[in-house]
């Protein structure tokens, strides 16, 4: 009894391998028809070419794939990867896999890969580029195609970028950059011209390196660059591009980092109006002109141009001492808008509209009101006010100065506090 029981445990497990084996065999009805790398046949589905690669070159691989069967091969999947390369962890760009994907009955299906070489490849080292098509229930099918390496004659990569005090700085601080290059090509390369800019601040600094041996060992660290910050620059995340010529500046390597813009609270009045209006409401008689009295300061810390729109309705004419002012950091100057109901305008509230801009921003918007009196005997004044209006304005724009600047030293004081405490 316990014989037969043994042998049919070794039936039973014979069956169990011959399962497994069985169901992994290579796919019968799926060949391997092509392989192209950067547009290149190396396979084509019979023999293999050796394909001449040079360090740090970019390999587009399409394989071709056909269906034999009579019925549609799903949940496919094709990778690429260069094989023999002993530090592969250090580059993800080695291998590419695509999705999962089906292939009707009958049809060649290609699909498109894409690995990078590194930079650091030995003569005496076998190379290969692997291709495997799988799916979940047959072996893989394999292409090998063996990699001859050749040296590139001039090759340089970005091998780093530091930045200082850190990757964040203020508006209106620099931001200090140091690049470290690599030169792993065959030849000494000289007059390399290496750029730092942030193309949305319009900012950039470049400098030259005499020469840069091959094959060195070391990084070859840049003379700092100093990129200033606008302290215009509005708070955020800003591309820095850096840029590498050489070969005589017909190569050219580019890589792009991201540095954070933070606000400076010392240079945000930069563009700010003080705007004051006196009376905002008059008295006007039909055929008697309003005079208001608008007083603009630029608070800020450049000098700026403002341009002055009055608008009313078809109950009034407008018109305006100056509408174009020019003012210095600082300075202060009052406009005259004066307003004459037609003799035909209603009793009663009506309002003008006066707009300030500063090139196509609109700073400040203003609602002057009038009260049109029709009675003429009810007032025999004029109401041109035009001392009386500058005198109370300027007192008005005085005060707001002063209290603009007791702000501003507070908070100067304060960074410059904080200063005193950052090394770079």
């Amino acid at each position: 009894m316990k014989k037969i029981l043994s042998l049919m445990a070794v039936f039973i497990i014979s069956l169990l391998t011959f399962s497994l084996v069985s169901a992994y065999v290579p796919h019968q009805d799926l060949e391997i028809v092509s392989v192209k790398v950067n547009d290149e046949q190396i396979y084509n589905g019979q023999s293999t070419q050796k394909l001449a690669v040079e360090e740090g070159q970019k390999l587009s691989i399409r394989v071709g794939l056909q269906n034999l069967a009579n019925a549609k091969i799903s949940d496919l999947e094709v990778d690429a990867k260069i094989s023999g390369y002993k530090e592969s962890a250090n580059y993800a760009s080695l291998e590419d896999a695509t999705t999962l994907f089906d292939i009707n009955a009958g049809v060649v299906k290609y699909v498109n890969l894409e690995v990078s070489l590194p930079n650091d490849l030995k003569n005496d080292e076998d190379y290969s580029l692997r291709v495997r098509v799988t799916d979940q229930k047959s072996a893989p099918l394999t292409v090998d195609i063996p990699l001859q390496f050749e040296a590139k004659r001039h090759g340089i990569e970005i091998a780093d970028v530091i930045f200082a005090p850190s990757a964040s700085v203020k508006a209106g601080r620099s931001l200090l950059t140091t690049v470290l290059l690599e030169n792993f090509g065959e030849k000494t390369e000289k007059d390399i011209k290496v750029t730092v800019a942030i193309p949305e601040l319009s900012v950039s600094a470049s400098e030259f390196i005499d020469s840069l041996a091959s094959n060195n060992i070391e990084y070859e660290d840049v003379p700092e660059m100093f990129l200033p910050i606008p302290a215009t620059a509005v708070a955020g995340d800003y591309q820095v591009k850096v840029t590498i010529d050489f070969n005589n500046l017909k190569d050219t390597v580019i890589k792009t980092y991201t540095v954070k813009v933070l606000a400076n609270e010392q240079f945000q009045t930069a563009n700010k109006l003080v705007l004051a209006v006196g009376p905002e409401t008059q008295p006007v008689t039909v055929g008697k002109t309003a005079t208001y009295g608008v007083a603009l300061t630029n608070a800020g810390s450049t000098s700026k141009a403002y341009m002055l729109n009055a608008v009313a309705g078809d109950w009034a004419t407008v018109s305006m001492s100056e509408s174009l002012v020019v003012l210095e950091a600082g300075k202060n100057k009052v406009v005259y808008v004066e307003v004459t109901p037609n003799t035909d305008a209603t009793a009663g509230e009506h309002i003008l509209s006066l707009s300030v801009k500063s090139g196509s921003d609109v700073l400040e918007t203003v609602a002057l009101k009038a009260t049109v009196i029709s009675d003429q005997n009810s007032s025999g004044q004029t109401f041109n006010l035009r001392n009386g209006l500058e005198i109370a304005l300027i007192i008005l724009v005085v005060l707001l100065v002063i209290i603009g600047l007791i702000i501003g030293f507070s908070r100067l004081k304060k960074d410059n506090n904080e200063d005193e405490k950052t090394y770079y």
